[in-house]
């Protein structure tokens, strides 16, 4: 086995340059074609529904029923939070969900404007959920605030025209860097199996016997060949 120096990669790595970009172009369209043709395509529809205080804040942090008073909590973004976890996981709202679709609520810059967003393989089931949560919220908020209400912003969710998974740019990139470092790993082995002698230095390298001169042989078919 040949020692190999840095500079001595580099050259392995020129000589192979060929096999380098095929690999690596053939993984990266190969990944692209995988993601695009046998991945499931997911979709993403989203509304907006805006937290609103429609009275003063009351005493207490209860009212007569046991709903909370919004009041007690509005000096800080916790209305919107509180909103979230229970607009996420109201049983109300989850009776609308379709199995095999998730969702998500987040609030828009720290705001109390909330964005719903349903995901899953049909777009326009993911539109239809969307809206049904968008519209149910109202209902649900009311059963725990005394003072505060959900209202629809902006427009309905409709139905997505591109799919949001898989991204099939990043899976080509990704086979593209695993096909780079398969290829520079089957070029270095090539380089290192390989015992033959093709210049005086790797004769040098391996028996430490200096090189004085250089023979070329003109009968090798293809042209002269050094010996």
């Amino acid at each position: 086995m040949r020692e190999m120096t840095i500079s001595d990669i580099l050259k392995m790595l020129l000589a192979h340059i060929k096999l380098i970009v095929i690999v690596s172009i053939v993984a990266a369209l190969g990944a692209y074609i995988y993601a695009d043709n046998f991945i499931p395509k997911t979709y993403s529809a989203s509304t907006k529904i805006c937290i609103k205080i429609n009275s003063e804040a009351q005493s207490g942090d209860y009212d007569d029923n046991g709903k909370i008073n919004s009041g007690s909590i509005t000096s800080s973004t916790n209305l919107a939070d509180n909103s979230i976890i229970i607009l996420t996981y109201a049983e109300e709202m989850l009776d609308v969900i379709k199995p095999g679709y998730s969702h998500s609520i987040k609030s828009v810059n720290e705001s109390n404007v909330l964005n719903i967003t349903v995901t899953g393989g049909d777009p326009v089931v993911c539109a239809e959920v969307a809206n049904a949560m968008r519209y149910k919220a109202p209902d649900v908020l009311s059963n725990y605030y005394t003072d505060a209400e959900a209202i629809p912003i902006g427009r309905e969710a409709s139905p997505p025209g591109a799919h949001s998974a898989p991204n099939q740019t990043r899976y080509a990139i990704f086979g593209l860097l695993g096909g780079l470092i398969i290829s520079i790993l089957i070029a270095i082995i090539i380089e290192v199996i390989d015992t033959t002698i093709k210049s005086g230095d790797d004769l040098y390298k391996m028996y430490d016997v200096p090189v004085f001169g250089e023979i070329i042989d003109f009968d090798t078919e293809g042209g002269a060949k050094k010996k």
